[in-house]
């Protein structure tokens, strides 16, 4: 980042509105940040409430985020940019020539909301994997998904189940380009991209895997205080009454 600065150039591109549910992309941010800061037992804590927001462990996340965030210098457009940018337009200024900035951070299916979409991925930008910041955690990955469940407990279901554990049951969607399998026994030839595949060695790769954390949290919380609480805290608000505000929010246990 400072290099970038250094030479006349702005970082970060990060937009985080998106109507009702305007917040949600910096939680993403405090998760990633999270797991490369604090031991991944302290992430589950924090995503079943047993660590509170207002810990030093979270508090540190939310600090490490404003640094870069509230600085003007590594923000096309600063706070306002932040809050009023929707969060698929938050890319596009990586296109502008010359580039109003050169970093996004996105789940991958952004490039979907690429002006040229998917396609220029790897022609007009790239990615690469958000490293480490304490390196003893390793390389962690967060990331979403579908989850499957049962609705009736029979033989014949348990052994669908039993397939769904398998590479083979992903094979399908993954050669149609729609799935990111999260099965070691699948074949890295099967994805019809290099970009599909540089995700799935990427995920393949980690240490530690956890899924998104404001997705495992009451709704309360991470459909609600956690996305406001991001908001607030970019708008001005001060960190303190911030994390006391998401705390006070969370269901008794």
């Amino acid at each position: 980042m400072d290099q970038m600065v250094a030479d006349g150039n702005t970082p970060w591109c990060i937009a985080i509105e998106s109507a009702g549910a305007t917040g949600w992309p910096g939680t993403d941010w405090i998760e990633d940040i999270m797991l490369r800061t604090q031991p991944v037992e302290k992430y589950d804590q924090w995503t079943r409430g047993e660590l509170k927001f207002d810990s030093p462990e979270v508090r540190n996340a939310f600090e490490i985020l404003g640094n870069i965030w509230f600085n003007e210098d590594y923000v096309y457009g600063g706070t306002t940019s932040i809050l009023q940018t929707f969060f698929g337009d938050g890319p596009t200024p990586l296109f502008d020539d010359p580039p109003s900035c050169y970093m996004h951070r996105q789940a991958s299916f952004i490039p979907n909301f690429f002006p040229g979409g998917p396609e220029q991925v790897g022609v007009d930008a790239n990615y690469f994997y958000l490293p480490p910041i304490d390196p003893a955690y390793g390389k962690p990955v967060l990331g979403s998904g579908s989850i499957l469940s049962m609705g009736k407990d029979t033989p014949a279901i348990r052994e669908v189940m039993k397939y769904l554990t398998t590479g083979e049951s992903t094979k399908a969607e993954v050669e149609a380009g729609i799935l990111i399998s999260p099965h070691k026994d699948s074949s890295l030839d099967w994805y019809p991209t290099d970009a599909q595949r540089g995700y799935a060695e990427i995920l393949m790769a980690a240490d530690t895997f956890r899924f998104d954390g404001s997705d495992l949290m009451p709704g309360a919380v991470g459909a609600g205080s956690f996305w406001t609480g991001i908001v607030d805290y970019v708008g001005g608000e001060d960190l303190d009454t911030v994390l006391a505000d998401i705390d006070a929010s969370w269901p008794e246990q």
